[in-house]
């Protein structure tokens, strides 16, 4: 049966002995009057390593780094000024913030903040409001498609290929668009495989640019753009050949090694 003893000693420190199963003896030291081992005020306020406390509300202070054992949570934390928090975990575990009872942060084992709880961040204002959340990023490929209105598709070279990033609900998309054939694709000519479907309303039609394009039949005057229409999927290919604005590209103006380089900037819906 364990015992514990409790003697003082000329220098005023108190040490607590509770023998283990063996004959060594555990040895704890209070410091004397002028430390602060663990301290509480008489007012609820208990203090490890320190008797001063941030304010009369603060029920807990501990001076110095925190640390468990097992290294689920480990680091040093300060209130007030220079204020510093160092959180870790086990090697190959995540850190989950939590509200509520529910994880909504996760700082995976790469390093990477998450928003698991489908939250974002607000930017630009003290407190929530849906306008200065930014909820979502991403970044990718996508493969463009030349095809008539009937969706007629032509053979696309090897070459055709595309990139796109989305922060919140703007997208901009860029590609070079080339084909080796029309195949029976006839009348206007358009260009699907968008990552993501245009907004729905007035104020989302959308222009895209051309920057090169070779192999046409069209004049030396005659340059290229595009249009994309709310709630849509897809590029119109237009002409400016017209005193009054454009005309829709046809298959018979688009050779069959046509090629162009785009870049269209759009609200996904």
């Amino acid at each position: 049966m364990s015992t514990i003893k409790l003697n003082g000693t000329t220098s005023g420190s108190s040490i607590i002995k509770a023998p283990d199963s063996g004959s060594t003896n555990q040895t704890f030291t209070l410091p004397d009057s002028t430390g602060s081992f663990i301290a509480d005020n008489g007012s609820g306020q208990v203090g490890i390593g320190t008797t001063t406390h941030h304010d009369a509300t603060t029920k807990l202070t501990v001076a110095g780094r925190i640390n468990t054992s097992n290294g689920t949570a480990t680091g040093s934390m300060n209130y007030g000024g220079g204020a510093v928090v160092n959180m870790g975990a086990l090697t190959n575990h995540p850190v989950n913030l939590m509200v509520n009872n529910s994880t909504k942060w996760v700082i995976d084992t790469s390093g990477n903040l998450i928003a698991e709880g489908g939250g974002g961040i607000v930017l630009g204002n003290t407190s929530y409001a849906a306008a200065n959340e930014l909820d979502d990023y991403e970044e990718g490929d996508w493969t463009p498609v030349v095809h008539d209105v009937s969706n007629n598709l032509a053979t696309m070279h090897s070459l055709t290929a595309g990139k796109y990033t989305k922060i919140g609900r703007v997208v901009t998309v860029t590609g070079n668009v080339r084909t080796t054939s029309l195949n029976s694709a006839s009348g206007g000519l358009y260009i699907s495989g968008l990552p993501f479907n245009s907004a729905a309303g007035n104020g989302f039609h959308a222009a895209g640019s051309i920057a090169n394009g070779e192999n046409f039949a069209i004049t030396a005057s005659e340059s290229l753009t595009m249009y994309m229409s709310a709630n849509s999927s897809k590029l119109r290919i237009d002409i400016y050949d017209s005193s009054q604005g454009i005309t829709i590209m046809t298959n018979s103006q688009w050779s069959s090694d046509g090629q162009i380089a785009i870049s269209v900037t759009y609200f996904a819906a």
